[in-house]
């Protein structure tokens, strides 16, 4: 299969699994939600944000040297592999051993027990990670997509069944231990590669050189989306916990379902094109161009129905979460096209200065959340995305390097799509206006309706060069 219909293959295969995952976890999620409540939501985020570091340390951080140009050797992925193992058992550790001060600065004992509930997975995922970006390396997203599906199908299985049988809060750590088993099963039943002791030395400096930056880079990316569930947690409670984390689980699944596919594809696509001699600047390009196409219009649209879309998920109690969900939206849309950035500087094995800008920006928004605390959650939302878009021309400027594209390109692109949305985010906005106290449903409806036949008819007129790419993708497939 040439590269350009395995790219194309592997973005249909990943929408498919994201799709269905999101699918699954979404229906999940909104019976646990109407289950359990906001406060239960809120005590797992509080817990979580620190498990969630940690898996996020060891999910795609040294193992992505598995994807850059280089030649694999059984001994580069046998030091990956026992990198990542000693890597997850530390952490593991320190989360168990952290479980008391964590209760003590939440003020919360449960929070502690929660956390060791959680540990597990942790050092399951650091073991896996390698059959999962073989996996990846060789474009085989058809088990990604099978294995992500089969595992929330699963997790939601154990989950909703703990909450029926009276497990409250636990039910979520139930869920979050069976998906995750479920996806080591997948994994390395897909791989024939089984880990020995065959190491050397050389190629174990050469993971950790590459590994350091990669891991401040992802540290710093779960900081920046995690540290708000802490803060607001220690300050304001678990109830607004909960309103900020449900806010955010909606931004994550749209985030998911509009850009995870193509940037899990295109990391080891840029890859293997670099390897092949061409250059991935071009390629990200096009990436770049539907990136915004996508997910603007979405964010924005989600913005303005923020109300609805949470009465219609998740019940009437959720509404307080609506102006929370309204600002997030603002930091999903750059959330998805920092994240395309990411993987470009990633597979372009230069994730250093990415990384320094991105804890640049954790330092500031935790002392933004820390100021504007007092004042609600909203207000703490609205400050630290301010921060994060204050850091976006910076981002830009940094790819510009990299890419050796100008700045002034990359960022052209994002202008239509950008007025587009916001063209009919105001649109939408008059539809809700005209309607009213109508039932949030109908409101829901004619949002979404009106908000697709607006930036349909503007992209028309204005971004034809997007359905051409569309087009171009479509043809390879």
């Amino acid at each position: 299969m040439s590269r350009g219909r395995r790219f194309t293959s592997g973005v249909a295969w990943m929408s498919f699994g994201v799709w269905a995952e999101q699918a699954f976890n979404f229906i999940i999620i909104a019976i646990l939600a109407r289950l359990l409540g906001a406060e239960a939501f809120g005590l797992l985020a509080m817990a979580a944000a620190f498990v969630l570091f940690s898996e996020f340390l060891v999910r795609e951080t040294i193992s992505e040297i598995l994807l850059t140009q280089d030649t694999l050797t059984p001994e580069r992925l046998n030091s990956v592999f026992w990198l990542l193992g000693l890597l997850g058992a530390c952490l593991t550790a320190l989360i168990i051993l952290g479980a008391g001060p964590v209760s003590t600065f939440y003020d919360e004992a449960i929070a502690g027990q929660l956390l060791i509930g959680l540990s597990p997975t942790v050092l399951m995922i650091s073991l896996t990670a390698v059959p999962v970006a073989l996996l990846r390396r060789e474009m085989r997203f058809r088990v990604l997509a099978v294995r992500a599906a089969l595992g929330a199908i699963v997790g939601g299985a154990v989950g909703i069944g703990m909450a029926l049988a009276g497990y409250g809060v636990w039910s979520l750590v139930g869920q979050r231990v069976a998906m995750t088993a479920t996806n080591i099963l997948m994994a390395w039943g897909a791989v024939s590669w089984r880990p020995t002791f065959h190491v050397s030395g050389h190629q174990m400096r050469q993971v950790l050189h590459f590994s350091h930056r990669v891991i401040g880079l992802r540290a710093a990316e779960l900081a920046a989306v995690q540290s708000p569930a802490v803060l607001i947690g220690a300050m304001l409670g678990p109830v607004a916990a909960g309103y900020y984390a449900i806010a955010w689980r909606v931004v994550e699944t749209a985030s998911f379902l509009t850009i995870t596919p193509l940037r899990m594809v295109s990391q080891p696509a840029f890859a293997a094109v670099t390897r092949g001699g061409g250059r991935a600047s071009e390629m990200l390009l096009d990436v770049m161009r539907l990136t915004g196409f996508v997910t603007f219009p979405a964010f924005a649209g989600l913005a303005v129905l923020s109300e609805p879309v949470l009465v219609f998920l998740f019940g009437e109690k959720w509404s307080p979460a609506a102006p929370v969900l309204s600002l997030m939206s603002v930091f999903g849309m750059y959330l998805c096209t920092e994240r395309v950035q990411q993987t470009f500087c990633l597979a372009s094995g230069q994730p250093g200065r990415l990384a320094v800008l991105s804890w640049i920006e954790v330092v500031l928004a935790t002392i933004a959340i820390t100021v504007a605390a007092p004042y609600g959650v909203p207000v703490v939302t609205a400050a630290f995305t301010t921060v994060f878009l204050i850091m976006w021309p910076f981002k830009f400027a940094n790819l510009a390097v990299i890419s050796d594209q100008p700045v002034s390109r990359l960022a052209s692109l994002h202008v239509r799509p950008l007025i587009s949305a916001g063209i009919m985010a105001a649109g939408v906005a008059g539809c809700q206006a005209v309607l009213g106290d109508q039932a949030n449903i109908l409101r829901l409806i004619v949002g979404v309706v009106a908000g697709v036949a607006i930036y349909t008819c503007l992209s028309f007129v204005t971004m034809r060069d997007r359905f051409a790419v569309l087009k171009d993708l479509a043809a390879r497939v």
